[in-house]
This record gives structure tokens, sequence and C-alpha cells, in this order.
């Protein structure tokens, strides 16, 4: 009789162990950079161009830990810093926005050509200045080179702002992406127009010290005690706040409707924000002075965005567990 033999049998194999809450949170934050990731050339050169500028900051931070010396004041390595960190991450907020839009080479490399070349070339002046030992803003009544260097550093930002202007009439023109991404754009680079508006008022208020009192002013106060530059600070940033939003509501468990509606209320709570900041420093007012009305109406709209951005981790890891 023949034997018939059959192989052994196998245990079917396990299920995999469901993914934990640091798993789901590490995995929709690789999708949300995969979702940023670059699409066109000239978009990788806007980020590395951020990137690099991020890092002159932070390098610069080691600088001054090593090499000391004050944080305020017109000659510091403050500068150095806050300016390589913040126009790299408004220039990586930029290649986000290239990406959102369809290539074109002419819009896609102008507003790239101008972004990276006024960003690195404000930047590098900036520090160039300050390994100098002098002043980098307002230095225009001594040395003939260092006003030289700061006629450059003007044409060097109305370069990259030329640059935001060209990437926001292209956005406004061609940008079709889910509604969350469109006010992300269209509202984030209003925002760092406007910051870059405050900015230029700030420069023009710094140079009629000069011309009074001939001297370099420690910091540019509007009024008595404006922080001119924390409202410029604000505003510039914006892109980057709803930039990020963006990228989590579209990992997010929500409906459509859902994060339309948180986003725009998010815009709208930044760009309340904006106003009550940049109103606290044109009335001349400290933000330590603000008045009960004041400081209900930003704080509020600073706890609005950061709920907005909880609420959208939230859901983002939720998605992901969901989908596990």
């Amino acid at each position: 009789m023949d034997v018939i033999r059959t192989a052994p049998s196998r245990p079917a194999p396990a299920d995999p162990a469901p993914a934990g809450p640091v798993q789901r949170i590490l995995a929709q934050a690789d999708g949300a950079l995969r979702d940023a990731a670059p699409r066109h050339g000239y978009q990788r050169v806007v980020y590395l161009a951020g990137v690099l500028l991020v890092v002159s900051g932070l390098v610069h931070v080691v600088v001054l830990a090593v090499d000391g010396g004050g944080w305020d004041g017109p000659l510091s390595w403050r500068k150095a810093i806050l300016f390589g960190v913040s126009f790299g991450m408004s220039t990586v907020a930029a290649g986000w926005v290239l990406g959102t839009l369809p290539h074109s080479r002419l819009w896609g490399r102008t507003a790239a050509g101008m972004l990276v070349g006024g960003g690195v070339a404000e930047v590098a002046l900036i520090t160039a200045q300050t390994w100098r030992g002098t002043e980098s803003h307002f230095n225009v009544l001594g040395d003939p080179v260092d006003a030289l260097v700061f006629t450059l550093m003007a044409v060097a930002v109305g370069v990259y702002t030329l640059g935001l202007v060209v990437l926001t009439v292209w956005a406004a023109a061609r940008l079709r992406r889910p509604a969350p991404t469109v006010v992300a754009v269209l509202v984030g680079l209003a925002l760092t127009l406007v910051g870059s508006a405050l900015g230029g008022d700030l420069i023009g208020r710094g140079l009629a010290h000069v011309d009074e009192y001939e001297t370099i002013p420690a910091t540019v106060v509007i009024g008595a005690a404006g922080s001119g530059r924390l409202a410029h600070a604000v505003a510039l940033h914006g892109l980057q706040v709803l930039g990020v939003l963006a990228l989590l509501l579209g990992r997010s468990a929500l409906p459509a409707a859902g994060r339309t509606r948180t986003m725009a209320v998010a815009a709208g709570a930044y760009v309340a924000l904006t106003a009550g900041v940049a109103a606290q420093a044109y009335a001349g007012r400290s933000m330590l002075e603000l008045s009960w009305p004041a400081a209900a109406g930003i704080g509020l709209a600073a706890l609005t965005v950061v709920a907005a951005l909880g609420w959208s981790v939230k859901d983002a890891v939720l998605g992901a567990r969901r989908a596990a």
C-alpha cells in the first residue's frame, strides 16, 4: 500500500503586534516629511539653502557659548544666530510652498533664485560683520565699507522680499490643493509679507535715529517701549506655523470639512495674534504692559493656534491607529 507523505503543517504567521503610540507618532512624522519632500529641482535647492542657513545660526550658538558676550545690543552673536535660523526657517517654508505649486521653470526658478540669493547674501553679510567685530545694522556713519555692507544688506533683503512677492502671485493664480493647504499658503505668505513690511519700518526708524543722534541704536523701539521686533517675528513665521498645521491635517483622521474648519480657525487666530502684537507695539507699549482686553485677545489667539496644532497631532496619531 502506498504511503502518502504530507508536508508538516506550518503555523500561520502571527499578526504583527499593534504599533504603540510612539511608533504611530514617528510613522506620521515620517509621512508628513514625505509629503513635504522636494518635487522639483529648484525646490531642492531652496530646501538646501534653508537648512544651511539654520545650521549657520546653530553653529553660532556654540560660538556664543565659547566666546561669551551679551545677547542684546547692536554688536552681538545674537544677530548671526537669529538671522541664520529665521531666514533658514522662512526659506524652508518657502520651499514647501514651491512643492504645492505646479512645475514651472520660469516661475519656480525665478522665485527660488531670489529667495536663495537674497537670503544667503543677507545672512552672510550680517554674519561677516559680526566676525569683523562691527555692527551690521545702521552702521553708515564711520567706515565706508560698513556703509556699503549695510546698503548691500538692504539690496539682499529687497531681493528676498521680491521673491516672496513672486511666490505669492504665483500661488494666488495657480495653487490647486486641498482647502487647508490653500489657506495655509495664502494666509502664511500674506503674513510673511506683512512681517517684511514691519521689518522695513524698523529699518526706517533705526536710520532716523542715526540721523538725529548720530549713534547706532541698541535696539529699535516704537514709541516708549513698543517691540516692533517681536511683531516682525510673529508675522514672519506665520507661514511656518500654518505649513506645519497643513502637513499635520494631511495625516489627520478628520473629515475634509473638519480639516478645513481647523485650518480656518487657526489661520484667523494667527492673524489676530499678529494684529494684537503689532497693535501693542505701535501703541508704544511693552508686552509686559498689556491691558486686560489686549492680554485676553492675544492670549486667546495664541491658545487657539496651539490647540489647533495639538488637536491635529492627536488626530494624526488617531488616523495612524485606525490605519494600523
